[in-house]
């Protein structure tokens, strides 16, 4: 991985209670499974007004083209009163399939944006905004 997806894996790799897990299955594998409600909280949209949202913000997203869903990574704290229509808050007890940040296309699971490292997350005042609109021009 070249230095940029070395300091987003080793970002992933934090919201893992074990580290090490984390970083043997993002390199040998490509994909792990990453709590959620810790490090960050994920919104889990329907892939068409997902996708059209993902161009419209910036941050980490994950697009599952065989579930037709797409997951941007957003602080904990949005969770708290997250009411978008079309979209569901993920938080504890919740666990994601996060690909590792050079896999960027399919086939599996794949960033649409990829995580930097630096810990920025979507903004979810933004993200609110973005999907409300799709769900307006789909209504």
């Amino acid at each position: 991985m070249p230095a940029a997806s070395d300091a987003a894996a080793e970002w992933l790799a934090r919201a893992d209670p074990d580290r090490s897990h984390a970083n043997r299955w993002l390199q040998s594998v490509g994909l792990v499974l990453l709590p959620l409600g810790i490090r960050w909280c994920a919104v889990k949209t329907r892939e068409h007004e997902g996708l059209a949202a993902a161009a419209e913000i910036t941050g980490p997203v994950i697009h599952d083209p065989s579930g037709r869903v797409v997951y941007f990574l957003v602080p904990v704290s949005a969770g708290r009163a997250w009411d978008c229509p079309h979209s569901e808050m993920l938080g504890l007890a919740c666990w994601l399939g996060t690909p590792a940040p050079d896999r960027l296309e399919p086939p599996g699971v794949y960033w649409v944006s990829p995580p930097d490292g630096s810990g920025l997350l979507v903004d979810p005042q933004a993200l609110r905004t973005a999907l409300t609109r799709r769900s307006e021009a789909v209504s």
